[in-house]
């Protein structure tokens, strides 16, 4: 005769904190003040070897039960309110988790390691763009993209 057990099983809903990472980074891209949220090395090498943008590039999160902290590196638009973007932000990043998730943002901590022009930060999106179509035009000895495509 089998005993019966009251076994209770508990339904569990956790996030890997790069989920944290993308909300966060989506969050700020139109920012008036924030030009670009600015990765670390690691993400510059995922960039150049990924067809996609890392959406969690400048992002770093501790992802709790309840809660969640964040750290933004950021390149800042000269002439810009930076106080009002960072607020800005951070009231956007707490309303955008906290609707997905659930989870409370208990910090946000951004840090403005440059600060550009629009002009400027322009020009070297382009100059960027036309490097790593040359390095990627260079990766293969007949001179196509990566995909095998002669256009880009």
């Amino acid at each position: 005769m089998a005993q019966n057990e009251n076994v209770q099983h508990k339904n569990t809903l956790t996030f890997e904190g790069k989920v944290l990472e993308k909300i966060a980074n989506i969050s700020v891209e139109r920012i008036d003040g924030i030009l670009e949220l600015k990765g670390d090395i690691t993400s510059g090498i995922k960039d150049f070897f990924s067809s996609s943008e890392d959406s969690t590039k400048g992002v770093s999160a501790e992802v709790g039960s309840k809660e969640v902290a964040l750290d933004l590196e950021v390149v800042a638009e000269y002439g810009k309110d930076l106080t009002k973007a960072f607020d800005k932000a951070v009231e956007d990043i707490k309303k955008n988790v906290k609707d997905m998730t659930g989870l409370t943002v208990v910090e946000v901590n951004m840090n403005v390691n440059d600060i550009m022009s629009r002009a400027e930060y322009e020009k070297s999106q382009n100059e960027k763009e036309r490097k790593e179509a040359e390095e990627r035009r260079k990766a293969n000895k007949n001179g196509e993209y990566s995909d095998g495509s002669r256009v880009e």
